[in-house]
């Protein structure tokens, strides 16, 4: 690992200095920062440690107008047991973070964290080759290499998947997002994270430099609503998905009155099914209209040489986040 100069601030004002210098990572637990610091594929002359600021960035709050704040640096165990999370409209959220890593992943690993980690592409993770995505090569590797793994929509020129197992569902559930860039703090639709064209060239998140999430705001849900996410793993534990499916429907009586629907780990970004979800709006929960959502959600798919085993799967995770979602 390259010697760096490790910064640990009082304050988030402090921390937002900091970030500003040229050159500089922001880090909370590392999990995977430290990662990618030993493969000296980042090697930042500082790092601006955030976990301290535990006042400022860490823990769940409940405001006034019904919504929930997270802090940045809260984590996914925390976030997982918080009693604002034990119900229907918000059951998809517990479930994500309860799923993650492990157990002692989880208790270190934070919100922001999960969600703004690196792709898991090992193309990309790896020294010895030189792709697109890294800024080394001059192709996606994946597209013709080993790709059991990656993505098989809304691809250009880049074929890695979005890892993170919070966002899905965060984007079914309308959140949004604090930051601090300097002394300037913005709010914006948690959708706006993720670069509109995810190509090879644009990185996993739309942050500036220096640029500190500080908080995720998940909206009151309106009466009826419930939600879910389901992935599916290779191994139990200590996996990453392979597909993903995170919704949110509201129930008006027997009927689906709104609905949302976003898959995970099958594309770039965590990717919104408007069209999908439309057709579960007016109807009334069935499962012959949960395998016409399923088939509508991976219309368009272009699976490559070793990852086609996704499309059947992952619209048999469709149809199980919907029937659990409608239990």
């Amino acid at each position: 690992m390259k010697p760096f100069t490790y910064i640990v601030p009082g304050k988030l004002a402090e921390a937002a200095t900091a970030a500003a210098q040229p050159d500089t990572v922001l880090k909370g637990a590392g999990i995977d920062l430290v990662d990618r610091m030993k493969e000296r594929l980042q090697t930042p002359a500082n790092v601006v440690h955030l976990l301290p600021l535990k006042d400022e960035l860490a823990g769940i709050a409940a405001q006034a107008d019904g919504s929930l704040r997270i802090g940045a640096t809260t984590t996914l165990t925390q976030l997982e047991q918080h009693a604002a999370l034990a119900n229907q409209a918000l059951a998809g959220l517990q479930q994500s973070a309860a799923m993650t890593a492990t157990p002692q992943v989880r208790n270190r690993a934070t919100v922001a964290g999960n969600i703004l980690q690196f792709t898991r592409c090992w193309y990309v993770r790896s020294e010895a080759f030189h792709c697109l995505h890294g800024g080394r090569g001059p192709t996606c590797l994946a597209m013709t290499g080993e790709n059991r793994y990656h993505a098989v929509l809304g691809w250009q020129d880049c074929v890695r998947v979005h890892p993170s197992n919070l966002a899905p569902i965060l984007l079914a559930l309308g959140a949004e997002y604090t930051t601090l860039l300097g002394k300037q703090e913005q709010r914006k639709k948690f959708a706006e994270l993720f670069p509109a064209e995810p190509r090879a060239q644009n990185p996993e998140h739309t942050l500036q430099a220096g640029e500190i999430v500080t908080a995720i705001h998940v909206p009151a849900q309106p009466a009826g609503t419930r939600s879910a996410y389901v992935e599916s793993r290779e191994k139990q534990t200590f996996d990453w998905a392979t597909t993903a499916c995170a919704v949110r429907l509201v129930m008006d009586g027997g009927t689906i009155a709104a609905a949302d629907l976003v898959l995970g780990a099958v594309a770039p970004v965590p990717l919104a099914r408007p069209t999908a979800a439309k057709l579960l709006v007016g109807q009334k929960p069935s499962s012959q209209l949960f395998q016409k959502v399923a088939e509508a959600a991976y219309a368009g798919a272009s699976p490559l040489a070793h990852n086609a085993y996704k499309l059947p799967v992952g619209k048999a995770i469709v149809r199980e986040a919907l029937e659990q979602a409608t239990r």
